[in-house]
């Protein structure tokens, strides 16, 4: 997400929304422009980017902290820039006083060079001292003082504005985002997991997120113990800060509020129908204190048709859901009950509006709950399901235990995962000794809401096998999420496999083709990690005999998306992309967010491969996309994000993603996803010239941190991409080790052509490390046209990058252009821009060198100053330009201004080019 900038008559330009990069642009602007206005909702941490830009500034700073209250007090700014205006305060300020203060604060201002004054809360300052510092801002000259002004807003910062005078650049203060969330809740020791969750309880507001963190790190289990769901009651905190936000809003805009909270999608023709007369004022009045957001309208020929809203955080919502009595909640029930159009959700409000019992209200809900289900909200449909439980009367046992049971499953099912509702359903049937069908079902159903986080599942299983007694069928559904268990929660292949096969004969005994169909499926899925292809093909194929649709299993548990999968592994991605798009729409009618994600996510590894790497990143940014909304587990998403910026984004962001989704995979015990992840994390460092870096990554898969056996096709990758940093750290021993039994384990499969292919190519890098050149050239020729022949060109132009770097030490000028200008087209049609810049920096070294001008080769290197020759390393360290700064003594535009001067000298266009000149050893 970004943020516009209105930069003071120079157009409108995008802002970064992390706390760091808006600091640093609101400083950059406050050096070019000397004023700044910043602006946003209460708590959305205008005072902390205040704070961020005083410490950035190089000058004096002088702070004006306003509080309610003070524009009712003459001079209370200007007596906290100097105790000289303290016989001022107070007092009444004639014209005469005026100018004297005028005067004395532009004297105050000059004395220190180019001070910043940073006044918050502006909408309290008092007129006086407004007047005072808006006139000697003008005197001393914006070249000589500094003004940033943050007013709470979120619309037109008017007053911040007229205290700055002109046209000054303004930035809204951005929301936190999903990745903001995550970074605090993981420096918490808190799962990522909850970041979605999080961010839409908070809205992105950063003082109800700081109270969510808090109460959540209260809450957290102790040492060693794992994290289960979100803990809703952790979040108390958060919405005692959300009623303190709405007491800021006069009393009959709160009772508005409330009837808002309770309706699905209000809008204020559905808040008047409800009886809330003054429903567009008190709307508005609530937009403008950021308690809600306006989505859309007024959409009437003269401007006053309905405006649908939303608050801007659930906190919020919940907060004034809670407002006023039992009683009163009641009756704005019945009220929305006839207001709303929707009778599915009237049937909701007026079963929420019910006390006790009451037969036909409760089969109202049921038969509503089912049409809920037929469009796809699952969400509502468990809600449905879960009043007319509680509205069945008592003597209707089975009754109420069929409905607890269908709540459960659709919980599970719900877009956002809901584990809470699941957790409730099965409780009460547990609690009530419903029927063992039901309570195996609903127990199973909080196993599936978990997503990938299944470790500390033990006691549902327990449960739920006990429930299962002697039952085949239910046996069966318990060993099919045991299996899934053992492969995600600890990558017990041998473990998964046998429950899956346990799942299949149980189900096949029960005459159940849907849990058969699933069971083979996984057992497939086992077989094929295990290194077994042709064992995987035959269940394979017995799963689609059993002619199951895959919308009956789900789209990821089905035979048809394991085969899609499978000829991923075995390199036909063109048939793996048909399979997966005709899936798609059925994902899509389905409504299942988390078969959604894992399609896109596919599809994304696929395109990448096949080098679209364009699509590629739209597919990874719709996976994230559906996992921020249906609360998913991020680690397996934000690891498919980095894969595919490493073919076609920028390695940037992909070490940025690996190390989320490392951090997220660990905190999940998703160890599945832990071995991917450290995976992709060595790739890009490798990538990126950082040796080291990926030598850690590589070295901790190989000690046990990625367990896969070694002819698992991700196993297979990894260790080939590991043979390349052992080699480029000039550990051959430890290198070629690896080579002998890779060559062994590709060997065996048609299905190993990929794995074959970049064994080679890690061959050929070990023998151009151990000197054999032109051993090397002939191998890297060999890797370049398997890679072509499979039609994977990412791979093709990375294997063709490293055999020009060979040509050009056997100092074959004119051969290593030759193969530079080919990996330049290869990557460019297949869009590939982080290898097409590596490309396009060799080839300008080489031009560079040629000429007798530059390059590594031409002895411009040599130029280097000592202090440059630092700063190249501190690059290929990977530090930052303020780092480097620091170490080297000088400001970061010195440190800047020296890189400039580098890339010149060695001919590369940005710091991952250098850092990888160096990786490579070809450069300083």
């Amino acid at each position: 997400m970004t943020t516009d900038v209105a930069d003071g008559g120079t157009g409108r330009r995008p802002v970064t929304d992390t706390p760091d990069a808006v600091a640093v642009e609101v400083t950059e602007l406050l050096a070019r422009h000397g004023g700044v206005v910043v602006h946003g909702p209460w708590g959305a941490g205008k005072s902390a980017l205040l704070e961020a830009v005083c410490r950035r500034w190089s000058g004096g700073v002088r702070r004006v902290r306003n509080r309610p209250g003070d524009e009712l007090l003459p001079c209370s700014g200007l007596v906290q820039l100097s105790e000289e205006f303290l016989p001022y305060a107070g007092g009444e300020v004639d014209a005469a006083t005026r100018l004297r203060l005028r005067v004395l604060a532009a004297r105050t201002l000059r004395e220190a060079p180019r001070p910043l004054v940073a006044v918050d809360d502006v909408q309290w300052l008092d007129p006086v001292s407004a007047d005072v510092l808006g006139h000697a801002a003008g005197a001393v000259g914006r070249d000589r003082l500094a003004v940033v002004a943050a007013e709470r807003t979120v619309g037109p910062p008017h007053r911040a504005a007229e205290l700055l005078g002109g046209h000054p650049p303004v930035v809204p203060v951005p929301p936190a985002g999903h990745e903001e969330v995550a970074d605090r809740l993981e420096a918490l020791g808190l799962p990522a997991r909850w970041s979605a969750a999080v961010l839409r309880h908070c809205g992105g507001n950063r003082a109800l997120l700081a109270a969510c963190c808090e109460g959540l790190a209260r809450r957290s289990p102790a040492r060693g113990e794992p994290f289960g769901p979100l803990p809703l009651d952790g979040l108390e905190r958060a919405d005692a800060l959300a009623g303190a936000w709405l007491r800021t809003v006069p009393e009959e805009v709160r009772r508005t509020l409330r009837t808002a909270a309770l309706a699905h999608r209000p809008d204020t023709d559905l808040l008047y129908r409800a009886g809330r007369r003054e429903a567009h004022d008190h709307v508005a009045h609530a937009v403008r204190a950021g308690l809600l957001t306006a989505l859309d309208g007024p959409d009437g020929p003269d401007g006053t048709g309905p405006t649908v809203v939303r608050f801007s955080a659930r906190a919020l919502a919940r907060a004034a859901a809670g407002t006023g009595t039992a009683a009163d909640r009641r009756r704005d029930h019945r009220a929305l009950a006839a207001a709303v159009s929707d009778p599915v959700r009237a049937v909701w409000h007026r079963a929420t509006a019910t006390e006790g019992t009451d037969r036909p209200t409760a089969e109202d809900a049921a038969r509503a709950a089912v049409a809920a289900r037929a469009a796809g909200d699952r969400d509502l449909a468990s809600g449905l399901l879960l009043l007319a439980a509680r509205l069945t009367p008592p003597h209707l046992p089975e009754v109420r235990s069929e409905r607890l049971a269908e709540a459960a499953l659709d919980a599970a099912a719900a877009a956002a995962g809901d584990v809470g509702g699941a957790h409730r359903a099965a409780a009460c049937l547990v609690r009530e000794h419903g029927a063992p069908e039901q309570r195996v079902k609903a127990l199973l159903a909080v196993v599936d809401a978990r997503g990938q986080d299944l470790t500390a599942t033990e006691t549902l299983f327990a449960a739920a096998r006990g429930a299962a007694r002697d039952d085949p069928r239910l046996l069966a559904a318990v060993e099919l999420r045991a299996a899934v268990r053992a492969n995600v929660a600890s990558e017990d292949f041998d473990g998964a496999l046998a429950h899956a096969r346990a799942a299949a004969a149980l189900a096949r005994g029960a005459g159940d083709d849907a849990l058969h169909a699933a069971a083979l499926t996984m057992a497939a899925r086992m077989e094929r990690v295990l290194g077994r292809p042709d064992e995987a093909r035959a269940a394979l194929r017995s799963a689609l005999a059993l002619a199951v649709p895959p919308h009956a299993l789900g789209v990821a548990n089905s035979p048809e998306y394991l085969g899609a999968r499978l000829a991923v592994f075995d390199g036909h991605l063109a048939r793996a992309r048909t399979s997966l798009l005709a899936l798609l729409p059925v994902a899509q009618a389905a409504g299942g967010a988390e078969d959604l994600t894992d399609l896109c996510r596919s599809l994304a590894e696929v395109d990448a491969g096949l080098g679209a790497c364009a699509d590629a990143l739209a597919w990874a940014a719709r996976a994230r996309s559906h996992t921020r909304e249906a609360n998913l587990s991020p680690g397996p998403v934000w690891y498919t994000s980095a894969l595919v910026h490493c073919h076609g984004g920028s390695f940037e962001e992909a070490a940025d993603y690996a190390l989320r989704a490392l951090r997220a995979s660990r905190s999940e015990g998703d160890r599945l996803h832990t071995t991917r992840s450290l995976w992709i994390a060595g790739a890009v460092h490798l990538h990126r010239g950082r040796v080291g870096q990926a030598l850690a990554a590589f070295e901790e898969l190989a000690a046990g941190g990625g367990s896969s056996r070694p002819d698992d096709p991700v196993a297979l990758r990894w260790r080939a991409d590991a043979v390349e940093a052992f080699a480029a750290a000039g550990l051959l021993e430890r290198a070629y080790g690896m080579l002998d039994p890779l060559d062994e384990a590709t060997a065996v499969h048609a299905s190993h052509a990929f794995a074959r292919a970049a064994v080679s190519r890690a061959r050929a890098l070990c023998l151009a490390r151990a000197g054999d050149l032109d051993r090397a050239a002939g191998v890297f020729e060999e890797a370049a046209t398997a890679f072509a022949v499979l039609g994977r060109p990412v791979e093709q132009g990375r294997t063709l990058l490293a055999w020009g770097r060979v040509e050009r030490r056997r100092r074959r000028v004119a051969a290593a252009k030759a193969v530079w200008e080919r990996a330049r087209t290869v990557c460019a049609a297949a869009g590939a821009h982080p290898w097409s810049a590596l490309v396009e920096g060799h080839l300008a070294r080489l031009a560079g060198a040629s000429a007798g001008t530059a390059g590594p080769d031409g002895g411009e290197a040599h130029r280097l100053t000592e202090r440059e020759r630092l700063l190249v390393r501190l690059v290929a360290e990977g530090r930052t330009n303020p780092e480097a700064a620091h170490r080297l003594f000088v400001s970061r535009k010195t440190v800047e201004a020296m890189l400039s001067r580098v890339y010149r000298k060695v001919g590369v266009r940005n710091r991952t080019e250098l850092a990888a000149l160096v990786g490579t050893g070809e450069g300083v």
